[in-house]
């Protein structure tokens, strides 16, 4: 079946680099300290919420790929018009983050011995936006095509030095500075590697300004930025949280755990990029509903056992991976992420049918639905239970957000 052959490549993709990404993060962890290590994870937060500067493009190239993929006019036109609208996007990016490095160096409530470092680290972070939205951006062309073995052999590349090149320049010099100079490096390297690997689509693709394609590509980015602006607000919105509330030394004790969670998304994500392209109009409604079934099962099968045994070694798994500093409390709030982890991975299946149907804009008015409850209870726990009830939250937010789109999937996509 081309779900779960499109699955397989996807997860090949990520399997190297996680086997660089996991231990590269125990030798950050220790080259670093703490402290640092925890605003390392915050600048990886960053980049991660500055996706919404993508404007949703990423997303709207697979869909509009998938439906155009016998017409290279207009396919051409799809890669010309949207890497010139990321392009400045990203230069756009960059630059309001850079201005905002003071603010965002006062809002982390960082020490003042760590103050000159936080705000270079944040300079050359806004320098890689442009470098990364670019590279999404061609890597949706192929995904779109469904050319996943591509895609996921340059993923493999791009990621492994996106998680190594870090820990090496952390290695050389113990800063916040040299790690992020190391992550840039990356950023910088993997856009030049998606670019050759990409060419074919890409040189021979005629430059010219079609707003016929810029606003089809915009009106449907258009609700898809509304979630990208509060989904990753409310993925990252906790870890800015704590460092705010309880100080950057707090950081790292919740981060850390988060971040083996976020790594393990790859499983569902995985899923979830294989099966939108046939959840995006090109394929027949009996054959969505086979493959949408098909996927909700593959994502049980797939995250179940990692989830249990994660929550049942957790001490074991981020004593060995992080050291003997993040004992105790980290494996607490790693089990609660891990029941999160469940529900998350479940959601990427109605929510990729609601978009692939055309529905972005239900998406983004549940996502802006769930907002402000989910600050309201983030605060509330915080206030109660520290960095556990920070776990909690999360864990509540993303189980109601399952429910909640599997239960409106139902109802409208038929």
């Amino acid at each position: 079946m081309s779900l779960i052959k499109n699955t397989f490549w996807n997860l090949s993709g990520y399997a190297v680099p996680t086997l660089v990404a996991i231990p590269a993060l125990g030798f950050l962890a220790r080259d670093l300290g703490p402290e640092r290590f925890g605003l390392f994870s915050l600048a990886l937060a960053i980049i991660g919420y500055a996706s919404i500067f993508d404007a949703g493009l990423t997303r709207a190239i697979v869909r509009e790929i998938s439906l155009f993929r016998d017409d290279q006019v207009e396919c051409g036109k799809i890669v010309v018009n949207s890497s010139l609208i990321l392009t400045v996007l990203g230069v756009t990016g960059g630059g309001i983050i850079y201005l905002s490095g003071p603010a965002i160096v006062n809002l982390l409530n960082v020490k003042t011995e760590y103050y000159p470092e936080t705000l270079q680290a944040i300079s050359l972070v806004s320098l890689s936006l442009p470098f990364f939205l670019l590279n999404q951006a061609w890597l949706s062309i192929l995904e779109g095509r469904e050319e996943f073995k591509k895609s996921n052999l340059i993923k493999s590349v791009n990621s492994s030095l996106i998680a190594g090149l870090p820990a090496l320049a952390a290695m050389i010099h113990p800063s916040l500075t040299w790690a992020v100079l190391g992550l840039l490096a990356a950023r910088v390297l993997s856009l030049l590697i998606t670019f050759y690997r990409c060419r074919e689509h890409i040189i021979p693709a005629k430059f010219s300004i079609e707003t016929t394609t810029i606003v089809r590509l915009m009106r449907y980015g258009g609700w898809i930025t509304v979630s990208n602006v509060i989904s990753p607000l409310m993925s990252y919105f906790d870890r800015f949280i704590v460092s705010h509330v309880m100080g950057a030394s707090h950081v790292a004790f919740y981060t850390a755990p988060a971040e083996g969670v976020q790594r393990l998304t790859i499983l569902p994500g995985a899923l979830a990029r294989a099966v939108f392209p046939k959840l995006s109009g090109r394929y027949g409604v009996d054959e969505k509903k086979k493959q949408r079934n098909l996927a909700y099962s593959l994502m049980l099968l797939a995250i179940l056992p990692v989830a249990g045994t994660g929550i049942i070694f957790s001490e074991f798994i981020i004593t060995t991976w992080l050291g003997p500093a993040y004992a105790g409390l980290p494996a607490e709030v790693f089990k609660i992420l891990l029941v999160g982890f469940v529900f998350g991975s479940i959601a990427q299946i109605p929510f990729a049918s609601i978009q692939g149907a055309g529905f972005s804009k239900v998406t983004a008015m549940v996502h802006l639905c769930e907002l402000l409850p989910y600050v309201a209870v983030l605060y509330y726990f915080i206030s109660l239970w520290g960095i556990i009830g920070v776990a909690c939250a999360w864990t509540l937010r993303v189980s109601v957000d399952c429910l909640a789109l599997i239960l409106i999937n139902n109802k409208l996509v038929k």
